[in-house]
């Protein structure tokens, strides 16, 4: 961001809430058809690459050059929908050789993921 405006934390703010929201319901969804123990570790994957990949993807389409845009999806619905909280937690609470491959493993397919939506974006480095 290069300015600090009101309607920058607004939409950050905006944003941020409609992501929290998304990744609570996804927790829910799994947490019900799964079960509580499948679904902590299966809905930090899965709310984190999709997060990774949206931010990939809204970081490098020009439709989303706007610091608007940029400040709701990007600083606000990634921020808000990704998690690095509840990785720590997940860390925390399981046994290190178990949670060390499986933070591994998380952040590997959230590199892929985000690469994967900067190519859909349409900018390369």
């Amino acid at each position: 961001m290069t300015r600090f405006a009101p309607r920058d934390f607004l939409l950050v703010f905006l944003g941020g809430a409609l992501g929290s929201l998304l990744r609570y319901l996804i927790g829910g969804v799994i947490e019900l058809s799964l079960g509580a123990t499948v679904a902590a570790s299966l809905s930090l994957l899965i709310v984190n690459v999709v997060g990774a990949t949206l931010l990939g993807y809204t970081t490098t389409n020009p439709r989303f050059a706007s610091e608007n845009q940029r400040s709701f999806w990007s600083a606000g619905f990634c921020g808000g929908f990704t998690t690095m909280s509840g990785i720590a937690l997940f860390l925390y609470n399981y046994p290190p050789l178990l949670a060390m491959p499986a933070a591994a493993v998380m952040f590997g397919f959230g590199f892929i993921g985000f690469a994967a939506g900067a190519s859909f974006g349409g900018k390369k480095k």
